[in-house]
């Protein structure tokens, strides 16, 4: 699309337009909906990681106080839906059908819902089932399962095992210097404030309605059509607010699915939380990753070889790769010569899926530790040997970014952060008794744009309502997608009223990928040029009009509210009373087209200082500098925002994040928020985030791309990376606690 949207409400740092609903507790989340006779629902999970169920007696759970039904494997509707959803055109990671069998393929599958007249009697009941369990031995570790090793050629339309060049030969050169060093990141379970919720409810028998926490309302309503046999127009989902997701909220998950045969066998609506706990089996997690990375440069720091070999865990219900080489050495720095691989070992753990930036978390974590590793061995400034190799085009495909300011980026950081009086050798930076270490990495995303069609509603001197089936994850999106409207229709932003969060609405795509702001900003754009053109006919139409007469291809948005042609302009409501109308609507969406000739990605850079206790071992982060080139900022506050969170996301995964299993059991034992440990205020410095760059008008009409993941990549490398100036200790493994700098 050539069109370029001419700026007033983009680039404002207005609040948030939801921001008096939320503090003020008016606005509702899917949970907190109440249909008459609500019952509730709890679920209950296996206690064993492997095996079948011999037998489960609900008799005394029956009996129990409230208690509506016991569903099991035994007695719940039979569904529609095959192995998987992917003809449905939504998401199902967990391809496994909810309890189709007596089979248990992880610890914590669900084997049961109570449903109850209230949460407390559910919750009771669930502790009476007696289940007498067939336990088989079960792995946890890629080590427990060498056999199941695979190497997938493809993941979400991915090549996951590429090749440039000759590797092989390009790593034996003696006169380059080189490094090889594999680096983990353990198992990291989302963790948003809301957890997550569907309330059921069937007006009839061929009607459902679900209040579903999810970032892809249009999604679940096709997964959830497909596995009862309805039509995709029958099923309702509804979830105007989500109180955080970082992925998990994208699939439909088995207690989506679990909800709505409650409340169709106890006929009433039910209401399903998913327990902190069980968010940690029940709704996907970042795998465990073990990534080799050999880089080889010339004495100058150009690189001549990259090879990055990843492996990661999967689970017996679903597939899911973390492809790491895909977010980092495919698109971070050329060389002569590139390869990557990824290897997956099945295990009995829950299905894991997607987590903020999937693939290039883990994937630039490893790449840019690496980097520093070498900028050692050549002994030269980590920032010196980024810039060195700082190219224009993609690494493997060989086309030029659409845009690229990564330099810049590098630059205005280092300025920010007084990088030049960063004293090479580690350990030499002291503050009193404390060691300074300042570390920095890159930071990289790409931009991503889907189908999306949005409905607009311009009513005569007033209010103009804007529609997609998109959602606003706590992200901004209501905002964003208000201020994109505004200048689209040429209105003022508080004339705009934008509507998402339910799949009566024209078609948004999932809140995933970063793409929510490129794709339904373009679609607004789209639907806003069919209004203008429904406009101009009008004007055309009308003898009394100014227009009337004009060449209908040179009429357009002349200013707020106005059309013409260049010498004469009428405004809208002139146009809408002289047609003898209150209102005009109009739809226009996008469709994704792939473009060949160029490459869109967003790129960032990240410095970060550490103080280290040299008697304590302990390590806290006090200054943070990140500068990003995202094109055109559509809202530098909420846009300063996303990446300060993923910044802080970024240092909870370099020293807190780890999901920790029992080997006795299969169970997560850090099942909750006081042993899972993420960053609290206290943790977290005052982070400085900065935008450089022009707008990518190749990419779309606003020139922006994503920001909801770019923040978080690279972020913990540069945390590692600062702690091994700190102190001489290369720490590999995730996260870097104490006991990892004691040896």
């Amino acid at each position: 699309m050539s069109t370029e949207l001419k700026p007033h409400a983009i680039g404002q740092p207005l609040s948030r337009v939801d921001g008096r609903l939320k503090v003020t507790g008016a606005a509702r989340y899917p949970a907190e909906f109440r249909p008459p006779n609500l019952a509730c629902g709890f679920l209950v999970g296996s206690t064993i990681a492997k095996g079948a169920i011999r037998s489960i007696d609900v008799t005394t759970a029956e009996k129990a106080p409230g208690v509506l039904a016991v569903l099991t494997h035994q007695n719940v509707p039979k569904l529609t839906e095959p192995p998987n959803a992917k003809d449905s055109g939504g998401i199902r990671i967990e391809e496994r059908i909810p309890f189709s069998d007596a089979k248990i393929n992880y610890a914590g599958q669900y084997i049961a819902v109570i449903v109850a007249t209230t949460f407390e009697e559910a919750r009771y009941a669930a502790g009476l089932l007696r289940v007498d369990y067939e336990v088989e031995r079960f792995a946890l570790t890629k080590e427990d399962a060498p056999d199941t090793a695979k190497q997938p050629e493809e993941s979400i339309g991915e090549k996951l095992q590429q090749r440039k060049g000759e590797i092989a030969a390009a790593l034996a050169k003696p006169d380059l210097v080189k490094i090889e060093e594999t680096y983990s990141t353990p198992t990291e379970t989302h963790n948003p404030m809301e957890c997550s919720a569907t309330i059921a409810e069937w007006p009839d028998a061929q009607h459902l309605v679900l209040y579903d926490a999810t970032q892809y309302v249009k999604g679940a309503q096709a997964v959830v059509a497909q596995a009862f046999n309805l039509p995709r127009e029958n099923v309702r989902i509804i979830c105007p607010f989500v109180g955080g997701a970082f992925g998990c909220k994208g699939p439909v998950w088995p207690h989506t699915i679990a909800a709505a045969m409650a409340a169709l066998v106890v006929k009433r609506p039910v209401r399903i939380e998913v327990t902190r706990q069980l968010m940690f089996s029940g709704t996907g997690h970042r795998p465990p990753t073990f990534q080799t990375i050999a880089l080889a440069a010339s004495r100058d720091g150009k690189l001549q070889a990259i090879r990055h070999k990843s492996e990661m865990l999967t689970s017996p219900v679903g597939a899911w790769v973390e492809a790491c080489g895909i977010g980092s050495t495919n698109v971070l720095y050329d060389a002569p010569a590139i390869e990557f691989s990824h290897t997956v070992y099945t295990v009995n753990v829950s299905q894991p899926s997607f987590m903020r930036a999937p693939g290039e978390c883990p994937g630039t974590y490893a790449a840019e530790c690496a980097m520093d590793e070498l900028a050692y061995a050549l002994g030269m400034d980590p920032l010196q040997l980024r810039l060195v190799n700082d190219s224009p085009n993609h690494p493997l495909k060989g086309v030029p970014w659409s845009t690229k300011h990564l330099r810049e980026c590098y630059e205005v950081g280092a300025e920010r952060f007084g990088w030049n009086k960063r004293q090479h050798a580690p350990g030499s930076m002291k503050d009193g008794r404390l060691s300074i270490g300042w570390g920095m990495a890159t930071a990289t995303y790409p931009a991503k744009k889907w189908d999306a069609d949005v409905h607009i509603q311009l009513h005569a001197g007033g209010k103009t309502i804007v529609k997609c089936a998109s959602h606003d994850l706590g992200t901004g999106a209501y905002t964003a997608f208000t201020q994109i409207s505004a200048d689209a229709i040429g209105v003022p932003v508080e004339d705009v009223v934008f509507e998402l969060g339910s799949s009566d609405f024209p078609y948004g795509p999932v809140a995933g990928g970063s793409n929510s702001t490129a794709t339904v900003g373009s679609a607004i754009v789209a639907a806003a040029q069919k209004l203008h053109e429904k406009l101009a006919g009008l004007a055309l139409a009308d003898k009394e009009s100014p227009l009337a007469g004009a060449e209908a291809k040179k009429i357009a948005l002349v200013g707020a509210r106005r059309l013409g042609d260049g010498s004469k302009s009428v405004s809208f409501d002139d146009i809408l009373h002289g047609a003898g109308l209150k209102s005009i609507e109009a739809q226009g969406g996008i469709k994704e087209e792939e473009n060949k000739k160029l490459g869109f990605q967003s790129f960032g850079a990240h410095f970060c200082e550490v103080n280290v206790d040299p008697e304590l071992l302990s390590v806290r982060v006090s200054r943070f500098v990140s500068v990003m080139d995202c094109g055109r900022v559509i809202n530098p506050k909420t846009g300063g925002s996303q990446i300060l969170g993923g910044v802080v996301m970024g240092i909870g995964m370099a020293l807190e994040e780890h999901t920790v299993y029992d080997r006795q059991t299969g169970l997560p034992a850090t099942r909750n928020l006081a042993d899972y440990h993420v960053p609290v205020n206290a943790d977290i410095p005052a982070i400085e985030v900065h935008f450089v760059g022009e707008p990518d008008f190749a990419f779309n009409p606003m020139g922006s791309r994503g920001m909801g993941e770019i923040g978080i990549t690279g972020a913990a490398a540069a945390v590692a990376n600062a702690v091994f100036h700190a102190t001489g200790k290369r720490v590999r493994d995730l996260p870097i606690t104490l006991d990892k700098l004691l040896v």
